[in-house]
């Protein structure tokens, strides 16, 4: 890619589709299309390595850590196997918007996205989203039926277990929240949240646990925690080695996540017996059903009665925790995902040479642009 062709190959070619996309485009700058150019080179680096021969290959997104799984298949023959924690896409469809300025970039990057996705749908043998509402993307973009089984992720729960009698407990009310400080993750919502529980429950703690993946966003949080005057009950403990124990001392779980898959750290609460109050994304429904509140995501107000209520009835959180971890331990275990995934390697190992299934669908247009 350090070729003077093939950056003027480049350049010309997606100048051309910009324009074509939409005639009332303004022209992409020299400057965007070099950002777009650098943007590429550093997501292909993943192909700057050998790719080894192996008897099966499993990649853990349908994205660019992908590309040596589809590489062995095409030379090869062999067995991908391809887990979806998220829908890729459609994470990246929330984070672009707010990460990229450009409109061209955008629109380019978003291209690419979708062709890296569609290639690694066609390849993958089998597909194993963590949970059934990954699989509508992969309907979407024209995976077949028969290549989809959902594996739920699992945990211990020897490890992640409810606290003992007479385990300390928090002089405070105390939340927590535990994931990285992302725009996805909704730290900025609980903040707001924590600002109305406050107002009922004077002596509450939000405390967040994980560290800060966005700088810019970590700072709008400590801004906002300085804007609405609760530096004294919102904490930003750093990331945590023990994170059952973070479960045990909590009154109240909260996860206010824009977007989610099937995440552990609910698993893991689950397990746990915590009181949990979730936004209503991804795979959260999926995992909780009745053992905890859902609210919508983006709305403080809905998360902040809700956390309220939680931490005005020790027999209700009592309840949904017993619930939580008993629907878990039917469910979710590590046990469970170890012996799925062992029968899928079992599966596919023993089949060399799958012909590849060219399924990829086109990328709609007016999708991109918009975008």
């Amino acid at each position: 890619m350090t070729d003077a062709a093939v950056w003027d190959t480049f350049a010309r070619e997606v100048t051309d589709a910009w324009t074509r996309a939409d005639p009332d485009h303004p022209p992409a700058s020299l400057g965007e299309v070099a950002e777009a150019w650098r943007l590429l080179m550093h997501l292909l680096t993943v192909l700057a390595a050998p790719i080894p021969e192996t008897d099966l290959t499993h990649s853990a997104a349908a994205a660019f850590c992908g590309l040596p799984c589809v590489i062995a298949k095409i030379r090869w023959g062999r067995p991908y196997l391809l887990t979806e924690h998220g829908a890729y896409l459609r994470e990246q469809y929330l984070n672009l918007g707010r990460s990229i300025r450009s409109a061209f970039v955008r629109w380019f990057l978003l291209r690419v996205i979708a062709a890296i996705v569609d290639v690694n749908y066609a390849c993958a043998d089998q597909l194993t989203p963590v949970c059934k509402y990954n699989t509508r993307w992969e309907r979407w973009r024209g995976v077949e039926e028969d290549r989809i089984r959902v594996i739920y992720n699992g945990v211990d729960p020897a490890r992640f277990s409810p606290a003992v009698e007479g385990t300390p407990r928090s002089e405070r009310p105390l939340v927590v929240n535990l994931g990285l400080i992302f725009p996805l993750k909704g730290q900025l919502d609980l903040i707001e949240a924590a600002a109305q529980v406050k107002q009922s429950i004077p002596d509450v703690e939000f405390r967040f646990y994980g560290s800060p993946s966005d700088a810019k966003y970590y700072a709008e949080c400590q801004a906002s925690v300085k804007k609405l005057g609760l530096e004294h009950t919102v904490v930003f403990a750093g990331s945590t080695k023990e994170p059952w124990e973070v479960y045990r001392r909590a009154d109240v779980v909260a996860m206010a996540s824009i977007s989610e898959g099937f995440p552990y750290a609910l698993i893991e609460a689950m397990l746990s017996g915590s009181a949990i109050v979730a936004t209503d994304v991804g795979g959260v429904r999926e995992a909780l059903a009745t053992a905890g509140l859902l609210v919508n995501p983006c709305d403080p107000s809905a998360m902040a009665k809700a956390v309220i209520a939680m931490l005005s009835s020790p027999a209700e959180r009592r309840r949904v925790g017993a619930m939580a971890r008993s629907r878990a331990l039917q469910h979710f275990t590590d046990d469970k995902f170890v012996n799925q995934y062992r029968e899928s390697y079992q599966q596919f190992s023993t089949i060399v040479h799958r012909p590849l299934r060219p399924v990829v669908r086109p990328f709609p247009a007016r999708v991109a642009v918009r975008a």
